[in-house]
């Protein structure tokens, strides 16, 4: 399974709101990871400015992980999953 291979703890996002308030963003990016992420693993990505310039990655298991936006393995990882969203 997916969720095993990342070793860091999961408590990198936190749910806003209620679930009477399901208009607002579910997640948001609270703290970073600093550990460098299989890229093959990643499916999507949301930018987020809230409360820290951060991009949250999403594997194929579902786990939501933020890093910084500005490293360049993130960078190109979000070029990976461009290139895997556009058509062919």
């Amino acid at each position: 399974s997916i969720k095993y291979l990342f070793p860091f703890h999961l408590s990198i996002f936190s749910l806003l709101g209620s679930a009477s308030s399901q208009s607002m963003r579910k997640f948001s990016c609270v703290t970073l990871s600093t550990k460098q992420l299989n890229i093959r693993s990643l499916v999507s990505y949301e930018r987020q400015q809230v409360p820290t310039n951060a991009i949250m990655f999403i594997t194929a298991g579902g786990i939501r992980i933020c890093v910084s936006a500005d490293q360049k393995w993130v960078q190109a990882a979000i070029k990976r999953i461009d290139a895997t969203r556009a058509p062919k």
